[in-house]
């Protein structure tokens, strides 16, 4: 458990916050590409309980400033996109994407004063179906070349999903393997739409042994299941500096990234980026989330309808929660009924808890770190010196003498081999 002092200092994200501090030294996702096309309308977000407003320019330019004109406080996302900027609908006056005052048509023109006015602004760029912003100090480090960035567009795809409740706890619901075997346990012979696979008929039932690896960006996390087939099925994910969840899809064909990044407090988005090596089937993959997401990017089970909970379901053993098959949905439940935000004070954890253990010890010193004039661990800042060039990220049947660690040591002595 944390002392309340603990907690509040790795969920707090806000402006001038440590943990805030350290969520800012990287890139993080904002929105999806498709939130905000070439000749969109602006969108307003608020991240890290920073009101702002992402639109593009009339040379088709990303902008993310502050959301309220900083004249009178009117909304910005209602302005007008013309003239090299964004044009407050109120007095007129326009902003470029740099946050600068390049017009204020009510002032007489003897006294305008836009070289006085400043507005917050943030670096973005578009990357893998993202949108992505630093808002840190100094020089922004580079975003990771993820596989499920850059890999062709018909082999990767993204949603956004908004949770009401605080970012870490997503965070290590997507970084404990024991859960899976209960939360998400579906009935022998079912393909997840999401994986393709009959996850039952890999994992098992059983919990896995759970290890963990030390790295350069993070964590390796290490899910060894007995199998039914008789064998030892490994999964190997990664927990990634500071926000960042990387799991299989119990195969090597693939894994996603997931990316809780905060609203605020009390609510954060999650980012789902799925890859595979050979196309998707995004049509039947979108399908599934419209299925289950509402237009406003929340699940359709939410605590106000009770998940949608189907006892009768769970009892024909349909799905273990009785909340269907749609895994985020059942996430999301787990999460959000913790509170707001978890009291980890009151909470008991057990040797399957290593990871979530050890994610938070890191947390911890990360932000310990930079508070000391340290650096945020992880960040990229040349392609040519990469804390990524041991990412695994897979799921495989292994031999009886192999674990987690000495599987990870093979594949990377196969990948430098073939280089």
């Amino acid at each position: 458990m944390l002392s309340q002092a603990q907690n509040d200092l790795v969920t707090q994200t806000g402006p001038g916050t440590p943990a805030g501090r350290l969520l800012r030294s990287y890139w993080q996702p904002i929105a999806t590409a498709d939130e905000i096309p070439i000749g969109g309308a602006p969108v307003a977000l608020k991240i890290m309980s920073e009101e702002l407003v992402l639109f593009r320019d009339d040379k088709d330019r990303l902008g993310l400033i502050g959301l309220h004109c900083p004249h009178r406080g009117t909304d910005l996302s209602y302005g007008r996109v013309e003239n090299g900027g964004l044009r407050c609908l109120y007095h007129g006056w326009l902003f470029d994407i740099h946050g600068a005052c390049i017009d204020q048509p009510a002032e007489p023109e003897d006294k305008k004063f836009c070289h006085k006015v400043r507005h917050p602004a943030y670096p973005v760029q578009e990357y893998g179906g993202a949108i992505f912003a630093y808002m840190g100090e100094g020089k922004p480090p580079l975003i990771p070349e993820f596989t499920f960035l850059a890999a062709p567009e018909e082999n990767r795809l993204c949603f956004r999903t908004i949770q009401d409740c605080n970012w870490l706890q997503a965070l290590e619901s997507s970084t404990d393997p024991a859960h899976t075997t209960y939360l998400h346990r579906l009935p022998v012979g079912f393909k997840s739409i999401r994986s393709g696979n009959d996850v039952r008929a890999l994992r098992g039932i059983e919990p896995p042994a759970i290890d963990i690896e030390h790295t350069g960006y993070g964590m390796r996390i290490y899910a060894l299941h007995n199998s039914p087939n008789g064998r030892k099925y490994l999964r190997v994910n990664n927990y990634v500096f500071p926000n960042l969840a990387a799991p299989t899809t119990s195969t090597r064909l693939g894994y996603q990234g997931r990316w809780y990044v905060p609203i605020d407090d009390t609510s954060h988005c999650s980012f789902e980026f799925f890859y595979r090596s050979e196309p998707l089937d995004k049509e039947a993959q979108r399908k599934f989330r419209t299925e289950n997401v509402r237009a406003d990017r929340r699940h359709i089970r939410q605590a106000s309808n009770r998940y949608l909970q189907d006892r009768d379901e769970q009892k024909r053993n349909d799905s273990f929660t009785g909340m269907g098959r749609y895994f985020p949905a059942q996430d999301c439940f787990a999460i959000q009924t913790q509170g707001a935000i978890q009291d980890r004070t009151k909470e008991h954890l057990g040797s399957t808890d290593v990871v979530i253990i050890e994610a938070r010890k890191a947390l911890l010193k990360a932000i310990k770190d930079i508070e000391s004039g340290g650096e945020a661990p992880g960040l990229v800042r040349d392609r040519t010196d990469n804390p990524f060039v041991d990412f695994v990220c897979e799921a495989a049947f292994v031999e009886d003498h192999e674990d987690g660690p000495s599987y990870c040591r093979r594949i990377l002595g196969e990948r430098a081999a073939a280089e």
